[in-house]
């Protein structure tokens, strides 16, 4: 009856729940074998109560415990009524058969499980009630025995009466040091408990937390704990639902038998499997009772490997655009050369005195697109070079202001800069390539705004930042806003592509090198813009 199944709730109501399983069966086991011993070893003159009935009455307790718990009240009040309700009892019987006999021990029973159940301030709250309950009685015994026709007391036998007025001498300091014994066994029980509950939560924080899947079972392959990664993993629902079940009706057939194999070889084994398609390593090891000692149960780690897999593919990826850049960049130098020739041999003929002016139009036309084209190699040359920059400790401030210099010297009479940045702000970096970033974006705000013969604004701004949420590091976020004609939100995410433009004579690799050089200062290039109402790139440096 004890052992019946109780009501589930969280993690510490299933921790409540068993050692209130463990409390009946307890009380039920006590409860039976006092009353053979009694009924067996106990002499009576027939004149008091037996206390085998308030045994019996225990047993009857014991029974309506179980069906409130059933019924789904809560665990903790019943453990507090359960509690009380024993210090009574057990109060009855120490009446019963005197606070010197065997009976009276129990109450340290009590406490134990006060402590275990509730906790600290719980289990000296017991101790203080059984002393209490302990001097009540000596009382009452001591007025039975103090004179002639002293104090009757009902249900109590008369010869437990006349042996308690022998030992009379002996119960105070008795008294003293019972209460006292319970009160230390409180303290020092209660301290126990609390310290393992504090290593208990923090194993099962640790265990539920960890990034891996972990399942234990004992030796009869039932489960005894299993995280919510391993459930996942396993695709096999909650991890309470299966606490408890053996591994052949719950894991997946290959986990199972890894399991089973790790049992009878008594080492560590190991496999990969695809759960829920999902790559998944499983690693089973065995636990033993010391070395060479009997075997007490399996534990399994289990990883996802999917982040592995997808790391060694996006390897391979990497591996192919750098041998694709290495060949294209070998193509662009091989296309130079020809190119070279061809636009020195087309200066040539138009130098020359042509007798068609047509002929003299088309030669134009061949050295400017060779112009062009060779605009278009640099640049992806420029754009595929692996070379270190040169870092050092420069003033962004001092940049920006050069690059607003260089931007009032091209801008358009039809666009106004303006300036919102300290006097000097300190960052790591490659000025020059960073100077090549800034003046490719007040260009491109330049173009924005001119364009079909518009007008506007560009303010350039700068201002101590923190990266995103994922990165809180400290840096430097420069703003280039413009009034501009802005940008498609359906183009927003191809902006920084290669080769990528909106312009009518636009190249596109303007971004793309852009954004390469700012990742390479660790930091990050975005856009925000709405069509007609303009754009603005914001670039975030580390500091």
């Amino acid at each position: 009856m004890p052992g019946a199944a109780l009501p589930s709730g969280g993690a510490a109501d299933r921790s409540l729940e068993s050692r209130l399983k463990w409390l009946m069966f307890g009380r039920l086991a006590v409860a039976v074998v006092g009353i053979f011993v009694t009924l067996l070893t106990q002499p009576f003159s027939g004149t008091g109560l037996p206390p085998h009935y308030t045994l019996l009455a225990a047993c009857l307790l014991n029974l309506v415990y179980l069906f409130a718990a059933r019924a789904g009240l809560p665990f903790r009040p019943l453990a507090v009524v359960q509690l009380v309700l024993d210090v009574v009892l057990i109060g009855v019987l120490a009446y019963l058969t005197g606070i010197d006999r065997f009976f009276a021990f129990l109450f340290f029973a009590t406490v134990i499980a006060s402590a275990m159940l509730v906790g600290l301030r719980m289990a000296v709250a017991m101790a203080s009630c059984a002393s209490i309950v302990l001097a009540a009685i000596s009382t009452l015994y001591f007025l039975a025995t103090s004179a002639e026709g002293g104090l009757r007391l009902p249900f109590v036998d008369a010869g437990i009466v006349e042996a308690y007025a022998s030992r009379r001498a002996f119960v105070l300091p008795y008294l003293f040091f019972f209460a006292l014994s319970l009160h230390v066994v409180a303290l020092l029980a209660g301290r126990l408990t609390a310290e393992v509950r504090r290593v208990r939560i923090l194993n099962d924080e640790i265990l539920q937390n960890m990034a891996g899947g972990v399942l234990a079972a004992d030796r009869f392959g039932e489960i005894q704990f299993i995280n919510s990664q391993a459930s996942k993993l396993l695709g096999i629902g909650e991890p309470d639902t299966v606490r408890g079940r053996q591994i052949d009706r719950v894991l997946p057939p290959p986990v199972a038998q890894l399991l089973h194999r790790a049992t009878r070889s008594e080492g560590r084994v190991a496999d990969e499997f695809h759960l829920n398609g999902a790559p998944v390593r499983v690693a089973v090891s065995c636990l033993a009772e010391g070395e060479g000692g009997p075997l007490r149960g399996t534990v399994a780690i289990l990883s996802d490997l999917s982040l592995r897999t997808q790391m060694e593919e996006m390897t391979r990826r990497a591996d192919r655009f750098k041998a694709l850049l290495e060949m294209s960049a070998s193509m662009a130098h091989e296309i130079r050369n020809p190119l070279a020739s061809i636009r020195g041999a087309a200066q040539e003929l138009e130098t020359s005195k042509l007798p068609h002016e047509d002929d003299r139009q088309l030669l134009k036309v061949v050295i400017r697109e060779s112009d062009r084209l060779d605009q278009i190699i640099s640049e992806f040359l420029d754009y595929a070079s692996d070379r270190p920059m040169d870092m050092g400790l420069f003033d962004v401030a001092e940049v920006l202001r050069e690059t607003g210099l260089l931007l009032e010297a091209r801008r358009d009479p039809r666009v106004k800069i303006h300036r919102e940045f300290p006097r000097s702000m300190l960052c790591r970096g490659s000025p020059d390539k960073l100077k090549q970033v800034f003046l490719n974006l007040g260009l491109n705000a330049i173009d924005a705004c001119t364009q079909d013969g518009g007008s506007g604004s560009l303010t350039i701004r700068c201002a101590p930042a923190r990266g995103s949420e994922t990165d809180p590091r400290e840096g430097v976020l420069v703003e280039f806003a413009d009034t501009g004609c802005g940008v498609p939100r359906e183009n927003l995410g191809r902006v920084f592509d290669p080769f990528f433009t909106t312009k009518p004579h636009g190249v596109g690799m303007g971004l793309a090198i852009a954004r390469k050089i700012v990742q390479a200062h660790g930091g990050e290039i975005t856009m925000e813009s709405e069509v007609g109402k303009g754009a603005r790139l914001k670039v975030w440096l580390p500091l």
